[in-house]
């Protein structure tokens, strides 16, 4: 607690003293010897002065003791108080002092240990709560739940019983877990995108088009490349951009297709590492291997078409079985087969396709009730344009 004297006037102290003026210490009978020899015994620890809290404290004058009897510390007195003086070792008392006698407010700060105590644990539950957020982003992309379900009252049922303290964890609002999902994209597409730069190997492309149920086209990109950091082969979805159809609703021509590709590669900006590409034998993705070889040239980067394509055996097999079975006559089954094994993909691309969705119709037909079981379970969830052609007959 606060000391308070009360000076005899004449006395040989000055209490006009500047606080920031070095005052020379006498020794008294009741002062304690500063130097640390003549205290035997007696281990003291250094404690370092609160700046904004002693800035208001002042140098013991020439008859007053500078250190306390029993705890050998310091002793501060305050430069507001003249008669009758105050002084004190503890800290709380000076401020409590500060603020009750001369109106001054000062903010304590925090021991260092109670700091680094709050800081780990700051930081403990906000790496738990990045996780969380992070579980429930694939909780929801892979599961395929609605962005609305941080407005389930059973979901925030489920996160408090877990844990008590996660009850702000998820927002209540319907666009938090959408902008959630969106920045996560983000963050993982830079992550691929700087693996697909640093792989040691070449990136291999394949690409496909893709219809989905509500009859909208979509061209899937992936790449296989090895991991710098894994060292094993792994692939990717670098796209799946939907076709806009500039050649004309849900085409799905090579220079369309290209339009789409060429975005994904500047996006990762992978020209110099492209290897093989693999599509499926239809002539639109000669087309699109054509436009990539001149766009690459133009880079000064050796590309070949025709070497570098690789061509689906499924899809081969796959016009194969059709001929045999939708062809009317050996002769047009034969002329098919040989079309396949020539090396001009044009044809037998789009042009024997068509050929060979008019002959599968027809053919089964030929199977009678059965056939028009086949036609409509296939044309059920057909693209668009399928939907013009005429009647099962």
């Amino acid at each position: 607690m606060f000391q308070q004297s009360s000076r005899i006037s004449g006395g040989s102290t000055s209490h006009a003293a500047s606080p920031s003026s070095t005052i020379e210490l006498r020794s008294s009978p009741t002062s304690v010897p500063l130097n640390p020899s003549d205290n035997s015994g007696c281990r003291t620890r250094k404690r370092k002065p609160t700046a904004n809290t002693w800035a208001h404290a002042r140098e013991p004058q020439e008859s007053e003791p500078a250190r306390c009897p029993r705890k050998n510390e310091k002793i501060y007195y305050c430069m507001h108080c003249r008669d009758p003086t105050s002084s004190t070792t503890v800290s709380t008392t000076f401020r409590r002092h500060l603020l009750k006698i001369h109106g001054i407010e000062l903010v304590a700060h925090d021991h260092p240990i109670k700091k680094r105590r709050d800081s780990l644990i700051q930081d403990v539950f906000a790496k738990a709560g990045e996780a969380a957020l992070e579980a429930l982003m694939q909780l929801v992309t892979v599961r395929n739940l609605s962005y609305n379900c941080s407005s389930w009252p059973e979901l925030h049922a489920l996160i408090c019983a877990v844990n008590y303290t996660a009850e702000d964890l998820i927002s209540l609002s319907h666009g938090s877990i959408q902008k959630l999902v969106s920045n996560s994209y983000c963050v993982h597409k830079d992550i691929l995108r700087r693996k697909l730069q640093s792989s040691p190997s070449k990136l291999h492309l394949s690409a496909d088009v893709w219809s989905a149920p509500n009859h909208k086209a979509f061209l899937g990109i992936c790449a296989k490349f090895v991991d710098m950091d894994a060292k094993e082969t792994m692939q990717a979805l670098l796209a799946l951009s939907e076709l806009p159809g500039l050649d004309g609703p849900g085409s799905h021509g090579g220079a369309e297709q290209w339009k789409l590709l060429q975005h994904v590669l500047e996006d990762y900006n992978i020209w110099n590492k492209i290897g093989f590409y693999t599509g499926d034998n239809h002539g639109s993705n000669d087309k699109l291997c054509r436009l990539l070889s001149e766009h690459l040239r133009g880079k000064g980067i050796s590309w070949e078409a025709k070497k570098q394509r690789i061509r689906c055996h499924g899809h081969v097999i796959n016009l194969a079985v059709q001929a045999f079975l939708f062809m009317d006559s050996k002769e047009a089954a034969r002329a098919a087969l040989e079309q396949i094994e020539s090396d001009d993909a044009v044809a037998y691309g789009s042009d024997f396709a068509e050929r060979v969705k008019a002959q599968q119709a027809l053919g089964w037909r030929r199977l009678g009730p059965l056939g028009k079981v086949h036609n409509i379970s296939v044309h059920i969830p057909c693209p668009t344009p399928l939907w013009v052609t005429p009647p099962f007959g």
